[in-house]
């Protein structure tokens, strides 16, 4: 598989491995006194896709550290503050006002329960950092909701007077449930358009799945899993699990996952396999664009037990982190219902900077 990379992988340039982004934009900043201010409690903040998209983030990212900043006058006192984050993706009608039905996923604990120091700072400076202990993968299309609880803080768990930067009129971009005395409250007071300006650090190296499979033989549905993140120099392992035994398998890979060929050939992906081959339909998609494969054979004790495993080479060169690499797998399946194949999911990776 290894020869094959070189088209594949260097049609893009060198790029960067961490961004950082500041999100929601706002033109006339404000100060915001919520949540570290606010004493114990628990505070939920909405940042639309979009925001974070015109922010800097091209891509899906891993999200891999937060950073608040200080309103705009001096802040002359440090407090340390009682706290856990997590972040999970939000809903795209923003927030409501229980805290639980606001994720769209299962929240990610990004830091545990820990002292985190706010500090005493200049006008617009960062007053708090949180490298996360756990990376959160954004999908690039869905909102994020950071989930702050307050268990206490360095002033007697009592509320102090502190602005962090932020803003009252980003319509759209943003919005702040909280409430107060209880860090594990279930009910708060929503507020549109209010929140703090964060500065978020993403880093490339993502695997996300897209698109559906197709039935093969006793209706099971073939599943894929990109075993680990792809990066120069590695062994990348992609894994096929639920097909038919016994059965020939190939595992595609592209660049794309928009066009299938060039000119006035070229076909929009997604499109039906049995269609390109010059048959009827079969109902099993192609989801990129197949600049190579590898055949691999399929082990297994029956229908829904077919395994197969690929291991693909990466080149050990830092020129195409942060590449996007589209992959799937296909089963020939005389006993699918199609009477042909089956198909899996596709992924969706991101080439990762080396060790991640």
């Amino acid at each position: 598989m290894r020869p094959y990379f070189p088209t594949l992988l260097f049609l893009a340039s060198m790029a960067s491995a961490q961004t950082t982004i500041t999100a929601p934009t706002a033109p006339s900043p404000s100060n915001v006194d919520r949540p570290f201010a606010g004493g114990v409690g628990r505070y939920q903040q909405w940042y639309s896709a979009s925001s974070l998209q015109s922010g800097g983030f091209g891509t899906p990212v891993r999200l891999t550290q937060l950073e608040f900043l200080a309103g705009t006058t001096q802040t002359s006192t440090a407090y340390v503050i009682d706290m856990e984050v997590s972040l999970a993706h939000g809903k795209s009608i923003g927030l409501g006002g229980s805290f639980n039905v606001n994720y769209d996923d299962t929240p990610l604990i990004v830091l545990p329960r820990q002292n985190v120091q706010l500090l005493a700072g200049a006008p617009t400076s960062v007053v708090m950092t949180i490298p996360f202990t756990n990376q959160f993968t954004w999908d690039f299309t869905r909102p994020i909701v950071v989930d702050i609880k307050i268990f206490g803080n360095s002033n007697n768990n009592q509320p102090f007077l502190y602005n962090n930067l932020g803003t009252l009129s980003s319509f759209g971009q943003t919005a702040r449930c909280y409430a107060t005395n209880n860090p594990s409250a279930t009910i708060g007071t929503v507020q549109q358009s209010i929140g703090m300006i964060t500065r978020f650090t993403g880093r490339d190296g993502v695997v996300l799945y897209y698109g559906a499979g197709c039935n093969g033989e006793g209706f099971n549905v073939p599943e894929y899993q990109v075993t680990n993140l792809p990066w120069p120099g590695i062994s990348w392992g992609h894994r096929l699990t639920n097909a038919a035994s016994q059965r020939f398998c190939m595992w595609m890979i592209g660049d794309n996952r928009s066009t299938f060929g060039s000119g006035s050939q070229a076909v929009a992906l997604p499109a039906d396999v049995g269609l390109l081959l010059g048959f009827a339909a079969n109902g099993c998609f192609l989801r990129q664009n197949a600049v190579a494969s590898v055949w691999s054979m399929t082990v297994g004790g029956g229908p829904g037990s077919g395994t197969a495993t690929v291991q693909v080479s990466l080149p050990a060169i830092g020129n195409y982190i942060g590449v996007s690499l589209y992959s799937q797998f296909f089963v020939l399946d005389p006993n699918s219902p199609n009477g042909l194949m089956s198909s899996t999911p596709a992924a969706w990776s991101i080439v990762a900077p080396v060790g991640g």
